[in-house]
């Protein structure tokens, strides 16, 4: 199941091709930020998202990786 989570974080944020606000992820997926915030880091370690803060409100944002950025 947790593996399945992660898949749809992955394609959620891929699709938006942009960063997003963690807290807006967060709701759009009704989620805790906790635990998204968790699924996200592991994300990051797989080397799939890039987690970066925001210039506003030192807000935590999150970018899917994909083959754009690559090319």
């Amino acid at each position: 199941m947790f593996g399945r989570r992660k898949d749809i974080v992955y394609k959620v944020l891929a699709t938006k091709k942009r960063a997003v606000a963690l807290q807006n992820l967060s709701a759009e997926l009704e989620t805790p930020a906790p635990a998204l915030l968790k699924t996200v880091r592991e994300l990051e370690s797989e080397g799939l998202v890039e987690v970066f803060y925001g210039r506003e409100k030192a807000a935590i944002m999150v970018k899917a990786k994909t083959l754009e950025d690559y090319i």
